[in-house]
């Protein structure tokens, strides 16, 4: 819902009876008009009326005399300094504003027309932008703003900040709050007072400027970064969204004032305020892409059919999901009972081969203990005989009919031999000595 920045209630159908009557009628100041009315600066800006004062100067309501009467804002530095230090600390203030402004072309960033001084002051001119303030709007309101207005404004103003930061040099503002955000008569953002802004220069020494509430930690101390305008856009959007001033260096909760502050609004907020930096936000751009939630897609009729099909259709691809695994588990068993058969036939063929090398063992050992109980044999005969001088009536094999012999026993373990091999082995055997010698 838009609000008129006249009056701050719901946009009217018709004009709003606070706004200008014409379009070329130049505005009346709020409030009296003050003492330097018709007092006309460089021969062309008149005075006609106080805007407002703050700690840094003075606010007026002018025209431009070369340009139709154009309306326009005069800024004039305040001049009742009682130390010298702290002038010459406001003119730089000062001096930066206006440097700062006139490298800056935003639509929601107000425009410097001009900057001089005159008669020992300072004056800066800027374009008039018809609307009014958030901090008034709402002290006149007296109650929150609805919420989705203050989202669409705090996504100008993350346009506006990532257009700041992502400049060159980027630019930290490090003084928003919502007396310095202007709302036009068309519902616009303009940010106004750059007076503390400075470009960004890392490890610099900084000036400590802090707004109680709006100002992060680190800003106490000066070590302001794109992070800093993060926190003070989060405290500015508790104050739109509750209407209370948020604390000084606590992380805000708008949900614990204003219990109709949606969840995830309440935790942008909550995440923009994080005393941490790193906790916050690390850019305006990422803000503002948390500032929408996920959209609700209403339940209808079909929606629900559409539900139960995609159920249906969850079971049946699970079923067939189960059915290849069932198939490529009974492949896989079958596999491995072809395998485990190949292996029994492999440990059969292995023991067979194996009991057959034992029988032959087993043979060839017969041989040898027969070979040796012979050669015992005819050794005791030797010894009978050689005391009566007679031989005995044959030798032992040789050691060649003995190898013969125990290879006929391991090819024939069982003694079934052919007598003609019997006999050609005896035929390896030396002739018998026999008779005496």
């Amino acid at each position: 819902m838009l609000v008129c920045p006249g009056c701050g209630m719901a946009t009217h159908n018709g004009p709003c009876r606070r706004a200008p009557a014409a379009q070329n009628e130049v505005p009346h100041a709020a409030g009296p008009p003050s003492s330097p009315q018709n007092i006309v600066l460089q021969s062309r800006y008149e005075l006609i009326g106080l805007l407002g004062q703050g700690g840094m100067g003075t606010v007026y309501m002018g025209r431009d005399l070369r340009l139709h009467n154009r309306p326009c804002v005069v800024k004039k530095l305040r001049d009742d300094f009682y130390r010298e230090e702290d002038k010459q600390k406001a003119v730089a203030f000062f001096e930066r504003e206006a440097g700062v402004l006139s490298q800056l072309q935003h639509p929601n960033i107000v425009h410097i027309l001009d900057y001089f001084e005159e008669n020992y002051d300072y004056f800066l001119v800027m374009e008039y932008v018809e609307g009014r303030d958030l901090y008034n709007i709402l002290s006149e309101r007296s109650e929150p703003f609805p919420e989705d207005q203050v989202l669409d404004w705090v996504g100008q103003i993350c346009d506006v900040l990532e257009y700041l930061h992502e400049h060159d040099p980027p630019v930290i503002y490090r003084d928003l709050k919502p007396s310095n955000i202007m709302i036009d008569v068309k519902g616009r953002v303009k940010l106004v007072d750059f007076g503390i802004a400075r470009p960004y220069e890392e490890d610099a020494d900084h000036t400590h400027v802090v707004s109680a509430g709006y100002s992060p930690p680190e800003q106490y101390w000066g070590a302001a970064d794109v992070r800093s305008d993060i926190y003070a856009l989060g405290a500015t959007m508790h104050f739109l969204l509750t209407g209370s001033e948020p604390v000084a260096l606590h992380q805000q909760a708008p949900a614990s004032v204003n219990p109709h502050v949606s969840e995830h609004t309440g935790l942008v907020v909550w995440k923009a305020t994080a005393q941490d930096p790193e906790g916050r936000y690390q850019s305006a751009r990422e803000m503002k892409g948390a500032l929408a939630p996920e959209p609700v897609v209403e339940r209808t009729a079909w929606h629900q059919r559409w539900r139960e099909l995609a159920v249906v259709g969850g079971i049946v691809a699970a079923a067939g999901v189960a059915f290849l695994a069932l198939v490529k588990l009974d492949e896989a068993v079958k596999s491995k009972n072809d395998q485990l058969k190949a292996t029994e036939e492999i440990i059969t063929q292995q023991a067979r081969e194996k009991s057959e090398l034992s029988d032959k063992l087993k043979a060839y050992s017969r041989a040898v203990e027969a070979q040796e109980q012979a050669v015992l044999e005819w050794k005791e005969q030797a010894a009978s005989q050689a005391k009566t001088k007679k031989l005995p009536p044959a030798t032992p094999r040789s050691g060649v009919a003995a190898q013969v012999a125990s290879e006929a026993q391991l090819t024939d373990p069982e003694g079934l031999a052919a007598l003609k091999g019997e006999d050609q082995n005896s035929m390896l055997s030396p002739p018998a000595w026999g008779g005496d010698q």
